[in-house]
């Protein structure tokens, strides 16, 4: 691959892809300029190739572990941060690989690459069936609020919504045709469709006639009366129900969790497909994340699991004879300025 192809690569993941189509955070834009700038470096003092004449040949899996063992053992680095580089270098490559098929071995190369290990898993809480029937037993059905109280965290369970996504939805994005889906505006500005099963569709039947018998599209599904008007339903609201409804739980279960949020009913509903063997993909799509290293939590929560750090690995030497393309001949410092690494 041409010198000048690797920085319009490297130009168009950081400015366009990441601040644009994946909207990420100026956090995590920093985050992922950062580990590409550090492997920059890397290459230019450990291997003597300048800027200006890398190509994706430097990328080879010999040369990322190489990287990586540097930041552990004299940079003294976590394994979460050794994990977080590895992840940005990863995204980079994957990105490529997307542009340009003829790139994707590098990327392949690269992803078997494990992560490290040296800190436990963190600890994902979540609700046991048990402990959920119990939850959903407790409101009052005969009164109206705790009907609709029932059905929020019936809701947020079987969709795997966050509490911004919930109080967010809006009759419109109910689509009902032969079977029912719900329309969630995730992070990101993405948009999901998660189909519900016949058993919430009954509870949001009951819901909506008792609650919005002559709903707009434009009116809020969970809502508050403000001045005789509906407004969107706050996630504090949300928030103290949970707390309310947790503390009448652990009366009768006393390992129910008193600081039950909305997250934990969406890890819930994630380990429940997990353990009845539902694939982790299906289930990072079902909850709108965009890497599954996130949904790889629900596979290590219950125990620890050690991960090989380092592999051993024959590769061919990266190749040392670079020369700068034409386009950027002695200019390495407005270079870096235009792959985002100055």
């Amino acid at each position: 691959m041409k010198n000048n192809s690797f920085f319009d690569l490297l130009h168009k993941y950081i400015f366009v892809f990441l601040a644009v189509y994946r909207k990420s955070s100026q956090k995590t834009i920093k985050a992922y300029k950062q580990a590409l700038k550090m492997f920059r470096l890397f290459i230019q003092d450990r291997k003597g190739i300048r800027f200006a004449a890398m190509d994706f040949s430097c990328f080879c899996k010999k040369n990322i572990y190489e990287f990586l063992v540097f930041l552990r053992d004299e940079k003294k680095h976590t394994s979460s941060t050794l994990n977080q580089r590895l992840s940005a270098i990863k995204s980079f490559l994957k990105f490529c690989a997307e542009e340009d098929i003829s790139l994707s071995s590098f990327y392949l190369d690269v992803s078997k690459i494990h992560k490290f290990k040296g800190e436990k898993k963190t600890t994902v809480e979540y609700l046991t069936q048990p402990q959920l029937k119990l939850l959903f037993s407790i409101p009052d059905v005969k009164a109206k609020i705790d009907r609709r109280n029932r059905f929020i965290m019936i809701l947020l369970y079987e969709s795997g919504a966050r509490i911004e996504e919930l109080v967010s939805i809006k009759n419109g994005d109910l689509i009902r045709g032969d079977t029912v889906q719900l329309r969630l505006l995730g992070k990101g500005g993405k948009i999901r469709f998660i189909p519900l099963l016949d058993t919430t569709v009954a509870h949001l039947d009951a819901y909506v006639r008792e609650f919005n018998p002559k709903p707009g599209n434009d009116d809020y599904l969970f809502y508050t009366v403000h001045n005789h008007g509906h407004t969107m339903m706050t996630a504090g609201t949300i928030d103290h129900l949970l707390k309310k409804y947790a503390e009448m739980a652990v009366k009768s279960d006393k390992l129910f969790p008193l600081n039950l949020h909305a997250h934990m009913l969406r890890h819930s509903i994630a380990m429940a497909m997990y353990k009845k063997g539902i694939p982790l993909s299906y289930i990072k799509d079902f909850l709108g994340h965009s890497d599954i290293s996130t949904t790889s939590i629900y596979a290590y929560s219950d125990s620890e699991t050690i991960v090989e750090a380092l592999e051993s690995v024959e590769h061919e030497p990266v190749r040392t004879d670079s020369k700068p393309g034409k386009k950027w001949k002695d200019r390495e410092a407005e270079l870096m300025e235009y792959c985002g690494l100055g």
